[in-house]
């Protein structure tokens, strides 16, 4: 028995190590409501841009990894040269907790992995790191937890943090969004789900977070997970650093492929300009309809079959989306304009403060739990085996029984 007793302690203690670590030690926060975006200026991320530059990219897709304990078929180079072929100047793999490492020199390539091992799919991509984080929090995480893990990913200044699939199991709650802070983009675009709820809750507390589209590709070999979202990103040089740049300040769309679209043939984003405070759209072909989205993901305004939209961004807007869909199912999703107290772009959000007095409580409960806990696994495993005894106590209670018994009849 007492091997037993040993396998059954190790998988409690590592279940109560994930709970003390996830509930006890994990930092908290104080989280502060943030206000919708206001100011005298306005910031146009596609202000300045080249019509001719725009490049698609993606920054999401896996491979075999982890001697396939993971969900992904074919190799690192299947996946680049696949998306090469699609003429993709930019692409990831992008790994669980696994960073892809060029096999030759490439000033596009962006190093790339996916944080996370929860239960919820509470995930982020990390886009031009140097290192894994290994830490994540195994349960449904608390408010506490996903800012904990998003401040440790923001510590690599150079790196862009992202948001993966928020929809999915509801990893990212619109009323999580209100409050979390240190990231730099939200992955609204994914087959497995998409995000414009989370990302007009970021964007109505004043959060400057901008989109990406990907693909979220595990098989390279089935084609038709193959270039299904991307994003377009406007660089002068197609470079990692410019890239990152672009990306950090909204420098970018994402793309919905309909079903009958030609990939090598997109309509592109001709101009979005302001004039005072009227944003001007211009798209290189008509569409079925553009509109404008604002607070709270509120309808603006429609157009209808045309290229060209206008719009007189008010103060109470606070900020204004576009969305341009086409008759065979394509649908692009522009970056917002918003309301600022500057010109420039500040490019990581403050993140909220640590609140010490409860996370010293927290982990001084946490050590009490922990030490009842190994005090009660020791006495378990220590525990003598009784099995041989109860025959001779089964015969001391039956005598007992019995003398109890004729005592009463007399």
């Amino acid at each position: 028995m007492k091997p037993l007793r040993i396998v059954l302690i190790l998988f409690l203690t590592a279940i109560m190590w994930l709970l003390l670590t996830q509930f006890f030690f994990c930092s908290r926060y104080n989280f502060i409501s943030s206000a919708p975006f206001t100011g005298s200026f306005i910031y146009n991320p596609y202000d300045s841009l080249d019509a001719g530059k725009w490049i698609k990219g993606n920054f999401h897709a896996h491979s075999n990894a982890w001697k396939g304990i993971t969900y992904g078929h074919g190799t690192n180079e299947n996946v680049h040269q696949a998306y090469e072929d699609q003429k993709y100047a930019v692409h990831c793999v992008s790994n669980y907790q696994k960073l892809d490492v060029p096999s030759v020199k490439n000033k596009s390539f962006i190093s790339a992995y996916e944080h996370g091992y929860n239960l919820t799919k509470t995930h982020q991509l990390v886009l031009g790191g140097n290192q894994v984080c290994w830490l994540d929090y195994f349960f449904p995480q608390t408010l506490h937890n996903k800012q904990d893990i998003l401040n440790r990913l923001a510590t690599d200044r150079n790196a862009v943090i992202v948001l993966s699939h928020p929809a999915v199991r509801k990893g990212y709650m619109p009323e999580d969004i209100l409050y979390l802070s240190n990231y730099h983009c939200m992955e609204v675009l994914s087959p497995m789900g998409i995000s414009s709820m989370q990302w007009d809750a970021a964007l109505s507390v004043g959060k400057p977070v901008f989109l990406l589209g990907n693909d979220d590709m595990h098989n390279v070999f089935k084609k038709h997970h193959l270039g299904r979202m991307c994003t377009l990103v406007n660089v002068p040089v197609v470079d990692k650093e410019h890239v990152l740049r672009a990306l950090k300040t909204g420098k970018s769309y994402g793309v919905i492929f309909g079903d009958s679209q030609n990939r090598h043939a997109l309509p592109a984003l001709q101009r979005l300009a302001l004039q005072t405070d009227t944003i001007n759209l211009e798209m290189s072909r008509p569409a079925k309809q553009i509109t404008f989205t604002g607070q709270q993901g509120r309808l603006l305004a429609s157009f209808s079959h045309t290229a060209k939209a206008k719009y007189k961004i008010k103060k109470e807007d606070h900020y204004a989306r576009a969305t341009v869909e086409y008759e065979n199912g394509t649908r692009l999703f522009f970056n917002p304009v918003f309301y600022t107290s500057s010109h420039s772009l500040y490019h990581t959000p403050v993140p909220v403060r640590l609140n010490l007095a409860q996370t010293l409580f927290f982990r001084l409960v946490g050590f009490f739990v922990a030490a009842a806990y190994l005090k009660w696994a020791w006495m378990f495993i220590r525990a003598k085996k009784f099995s041989r005894k109860r025959p001779v106590l089964s015969r001391r209670l039956v005598l007992e029984s019995s003398l109890l018994f004729d005592s009463v009849k007399e």
